[in-house]
């Protein structure tokens, strides 16, 4: 395990003084009296970029203007001052020169005068301090304290809730109640939508409100975060929040790109985010279309920390969302790290290390908050935890492809993650890159957008707007666009190696090194390594005894079922010392074939979690209207008899992002039949938790 810690860094003050006899020389002065202003730039500063206003029409400015930088005492520390002279057809560079920091002393205010040319000087002022330890982050892999509460109050519900669900069988104090976690797979809107008719199942059978926590990734992670951030929720019936949904899917998000209007809306949002100094991709275009699409009726923009009023009583199980953290010159099988994301905290149980879920994207060096910025919007983490489909989305834009081509021509998930693995890799940008924090961004013109479309007639729509601010940004113009992009938040910890009561992936001593020295990170779709959201709910400290999952990956045939996301989930799991049942499905499979739902356990350790699997299958959901309830009409049956992955019009591929009415009743009715198909065999396996948890010794909850 690699333990991030903090480390103590140096505050900077420099304070920009005056100048005097700034010069361009004397030809360029006798027609223009100079317009001098200062730049600074510490490389190795968190923010290293600052500048001073211009003064006009002085050759003796008076600045007097301080600024702050955060340094870090380990590493050789470099000033470059510049004087620049302002004009209005590009500025001028007078002279650069270079300071080493290193010969200030703590506390002590040094005055020093930098002579440019020979006959330009600026004088400057520079202390050092030493900043106190900050409260920003925490480091450890306990859980905080609010969750910790969570889980105190929410045992005591599941508690009461269990005694009624299961009678006699169910726990008779608080040490025997088991933990149930609820995953959601990715797979896009055919995951939301699947999800959609789950949680209803789940409520009705009284499961939903036994369960400790719920986590989804992709498109899981886009329902879970439509019903958790709804004003409502958990004081309404997810069935609420399905006709929502319902209704919100009927309009194709895709065809939003052909509204000019919108696209400069909200590009001028992006573009004004930028101009802040957060790195921008396309990520967050994308979280626009989906967020807008299936939270379109809410009342203001939602952001994650508002999940906490769904949680606060214990009232519904905790919701976690996951992503990673991939490098351009690895494969996410060799190298990547699993991010969290709750109502509470954010953060990677790889180097223990958590902020505060309203500080993720802010800008953090040696553990302290240089750089608030904003929370993000759900929007723009719902983009994140999909970003996989940006590839869609960029082709669209990119190249020209309409929306519906695009659908046609989209490979298989396996290939979307190869994708999206290349272009990190293949992305002339460095992670290292220090984001332009002072450029000006010009806003986007909606008269010029309009006018690039009339004068264009005879090419693509698309192509014609993005044409009109492709130049302007350049994440447009790489590949690696299709990745989320934030500030490093472990810059300049200090990383140990520590024994801790938790076990970790293994990494190098390179890569961890590097984690603590990158500027900014990539992150992606969780599902480039695998299309569960189990990691998060694998820690000790959450103490989870039965995973529901559900997965609705993608696959080539109806009747041919894939446990591969459950192996990767399997092999993870025993690479990280952690327990998990062994996957016998080929067994399973030969003796029962194909069905709705699977259970597997460890026999020999009854210590080991309990995993009930429910692929996505339509077999008995054909004949039946309601477990045990025969379809007697022709239109009932007419209803239920249609392929999920052989689809001739597609309705459920992974990049349809367009459900008509019939297409979302019938995936959402199939899994919600599925899911009660499976109530006395998730219930059988509450109780055999409840009687182990009864006959060991009591653990802590």
């Amino acid at each position: 395990i690699i333990q991030a810690v903090y480390r103590p860094c140096l505050f900077l003050d420099i304070k920009v003084l005056r100048g005097r006899n700034v010069t361009l020389g004397t030809y360029t002065d006798w027609v223009d009296t100079p317009d001098p202003y200062v730049k600074l730039y510490i490389k190795t500063a968190s923010n290293g970029r600052k500048r001073t206003k211009v003064k006009n029409n002085t050759a003796n400015p008076v600045w007097e203007e301080t600024f702050q930088f955060y340094l870090d005492p380990n590493v050789k520390n470099i000033l470059e001052i510049t004087l620049m002279e302002s004009d209005t057809v590009g500025d001028d560079l007078v002279d650069t020169k270079s300071f080493d920091l290193s010969a200030l002393k703590i506390d002590e205010t040094y005055k020093k005068t930098f002579v440019f040319k020979e006959t330009s000087e600026v004088d400057v002022e520079m202390k050092v301090k030493t900043c106190s330890a900050p409260a920003d982050m925490r480091y450890s892999l306990d859980l905080c304290d609010e969750e910790t509460d969570f889980r105190q109050k929410r045992k005591r519900v599941v508690f009461e809730t269990m005694k009624k669900l299961l009678g006699e069988r169910g726990p008779k104090e608080l040490g025997e109640v088991p933990s149930i976690a609820i995953l959601g797979s990715g797979g896009g809107f055919r995951a939301m939508v699947s999800l959609s008719g789950v949680f209803c199942a789940l409520k009705e059978m009284g499961v939903l409100d036994c369960a400790m926590y719920t986590a989804g990734l992709s498109g899981a992670a886009w329902y879970l975060s439509t019903l958790y951030s709804h004003p409502d929720w958990p004081n309404t019936h997810p069935s609420k929040i399905r006709q929502d949904l319902r209704k919100n899917l009927t309009d194709n998000w895709m065809w939003l790109l052909l509204t000019p209007s919108w696209m400069y809306s909200h590009m001028n949002i992006i573009l004004d985010k930028r101009s802040r100094g957060q790195p921008v991709s396309f990520t967050d275009f994308f979280g626009y279309l989906v967020g807008e699409t299936i939270l379109k009726d809410r009342q203001h923009v939602p952001k994650l920390s508002e999940q906490r009023h769904a949680v606060k009583d214990a009232a519904a199980p905790m919701p976690l969302y996951t992503c990673l953290h991939v490098k351009k010159n690895k494969v996410a099988q060799d190298f990547c790290e699993w991010l969290e994301f709750s109502p509470y905290e954010v953060g990677m149980t790889k180097y223990g290390t958590f902020m505060k879920t309203e500080h993720f994207g802010s800008k953090f060096f040696c553990g302290k908050l240089v750089t608030p910025y904003p929370e993000p919007p759900l929007f723009y983490l719902q983009g994140v935890w999909g970003s996989a489909f940006t590839i869609m989305l960029q082709r669209i834009l990119h190249e020209g492809q309409s929306p519906t081509d695009t659908i046609k021509n989209m490979s298989n998930s396996g290939d979307l993650r190869h994708e999206l693995h290349m272009d990190i890799s293949n992305d002339p940008v460095s992670e290292d890159e220090e984001s332009d924090e002072e450029m000006d961004i010009d806003a986007v013109d909606e008269k010029e957008m309009g006018d690039e479309y009339s004068h264009n007639e005879n090419h693509s729509f698309l192509m014609s707007i993005a044409e009109s601010f492709v130049e302007k940004i350049y994440f447009l113009k790489t590949r690696s666009g299709r990745a989320g992009l934030v500030h490093n938040f472990l810059r300049g910890l200090q990383m140990m190696s520590a024994p801790v009561p938790s076990a970790a992936e293994q990494v190098t001593d390179t890569a961890y090194q590097l984690a603590a020295k990158a500027k900014r990170i990539y992150l992606v779709d969780s599902g480039l390594l695998f299309n569960s959201p189990y990691p998060p709910l694998l820690r000790p400290e959450r103490d989870v005894d039965i995973f529901l999952s559900f997965d609705f990956s993608a696959r080539e045939k109806d009747n041919e079922i894939s446990f591969h996301e459950l192996y990767l989930a399997e092999q993870w799991a025993r690479a990280n010392n952690l327990k998990f049942p062994p996957i016998n499905a080929k067994e399973q499979l030969e003796t029962d074939g194909i069905k709705e739902y699977y259970v597997f356990t460890d026999p020999a350790d009854p210590t080991c979690p309990v995993v009930v699997h429910f692929p996505l299958v339509n077999k008995t959901f054909k004949e039946q209207s309601e477990p045990g309830v025969p379809r007697t009409t022709a239109e009932e049956r007419e209803f239920a008899n249609f392929s999920v992955f052989e689809d001739p019009d597609a309705y459920y591929s992974t990049f349809n992002f367009h459900y008509p009415t019939k297409p979302f009743d019938r995936l959402s009715a199939l899994t919600e039949f599925n899911t009660l198909l499976g109530e006395q065999a998730i219930k059988g396996v509450i109780a055999d938790c409840v009687k182990k948890r009864r006959e060991a010794k009591p653990r802590n909850g």
